[in-house]
């Protein structure tokens, strides 16, 4: 443990000494008063019964000097500040938090997206000040926020979508206030509009994405992290439409925001394209992000294993603050005046027991 101030405690204990000084030389006024003499004085100081009073006397005094003591240390102490470095991630996760955009490039009732947004559902439990928003491909589903409570609901009620169309697929017989409820999240979540002159590209919804960044255009000392999980292509090869955004676009934007674009491509639809996988991996490279091809294996409502593993690597490689001079490096120092305020406390609950004691 530092301390912040050491000019404080300087300051407290030349008080502390000048006060000892004073009280020690100045000399005590005696109050006049005429004493009844007492005959064989010295045979009452040797009885046992005077010589324990005397001793219990002397070690309340300086119990209660010494509380005093401990009370206006401890207090001088918690006035400086006491300081701690932080290790690897205390402190460097408060002063710079994560945030996570979800970006989804498929469509809500696939099992592979309940199992996205099941883990970081699973995750919110655990969130000290992180950030989460979800992006579809024409959608800001959730904006950017750090209530943990509405992002595991919000997230856990998406992903129950994956399920009931599950259970419709299958033949299962579906109440209709569950199939009203599929309608409603299939809604919220995305919406299918067909332009004559334009066609969603793979760009289009990566710029979406980074665009929920707050202030995306300026750097922050937040960490920014983009998480696709989706098709490599969302347009035919044959479709000549514009888009809007091309991949360097999305690279500048990705890299003056200081956002680190991570890529969970499916490798198991027709949706995709060894072009859309060489993009998403040269971004994700030029970014510091994680690309990933991934063929699922589990089932709507329970997360994936392989998934869970490519999403812990992508959330042990947070990247670094974005602000100059930062770094997982730099030392950084928290306050801790628990110890020093505790004691003080403690001292001080003593003292007022001693002082009835003496007073008895």
């Amino acid at each position: 443990m530092e301390l912040r101030w050491w000019v404080l405690i300087a300051a407290g204990l030349l008080c502390l000494a000048v006060g000892v000084a004073a009280a020690w030389l100045t000399p005590v006024e005696r109050v006049a008063r005429r004493l009844r003499p007492l005959a064989h004085v010295n045979r009452l100081t040797r009885l046992p019964e005077f010589a324990r009073v005397q001793r219990i006397y002397l070690i309340t005094m300086a119990a209660t000097a010494g509380l005093l003591l401990i009370v206006f240390l401890s207090a001088i102490v918690a006035a400086a500040r006491p300081v701690q470095l932080a290790s690897a991630n205390d402190g460097y996760d408060a002063a710079h938090p994560r945030d996570v955009m979800l970006c989804v490039g498929q469509p809500i009732t696939d099992p592979t997206t309940a199992d996205f947004l099941n883990y970081y559902a699973e995750q919110a439990k655990s969130f000290t000040n992180e950030q989460v928003g979800v992006t579809s491909t024409s959608l800001r589903v959730m904006p950017m926020t750090r209530d943990n409570v509405f992002i595991e609901q919000r997230l856990r009620y998406f992903a129950s979508m994956a399920q009931i169309q599950q259970q419709i697929d299958t033949r299962r017989d579906v109440p209709l206030e569950e199939r009203l409820e599929l309608a409603g999240g299939v809604e919220e979540f995305g919406r299918t509009v067909n332009y004559v002159d334009y066609a969603t590209s793979l760009e289009d919804v990566l710029a979406l994405c980074l665009s929920g960044f707050p202030d995306l255009d300026k750097a922050s000392d937040h960490r920014r992290q983009l998480v696709y999980l989706g098709y490599s292509r969302l347009r035919s090869a044959e479709d000549t439409r514009p888009a809007l955004f091309s991949a360097d676009q999305v690279q500048g934007m990705a890299q003056r925001g200081g956002v680190q674009i991570n890529a969970i491509s499916r490798a198991d639809v027709a949706e995709t394209s060894e072009e859309g996988n060489d993009d998403l991996r040269a971004l994700a490279e030029a970014t510091g992000g994680r690309f990933t091809l991934y063929n699922p294996a589990g089932t709507a409502g329970g997360t994936s294993q392989v998934l869970s593993a490519s999403l812990d690597e992508i959330t042990d490689n947070s990247p670094a603050a974005a602000s100059l001079g930062v770094s997982e490096d730099t030392p950084r120092y928290f306050d801790r005046p628990q110890f020093p305020l505790a004691v003080a406390v403690i001292a001080a609950a003593l003292l007022s027991v001693a002082l009835v004691v003496l007073r008895r």
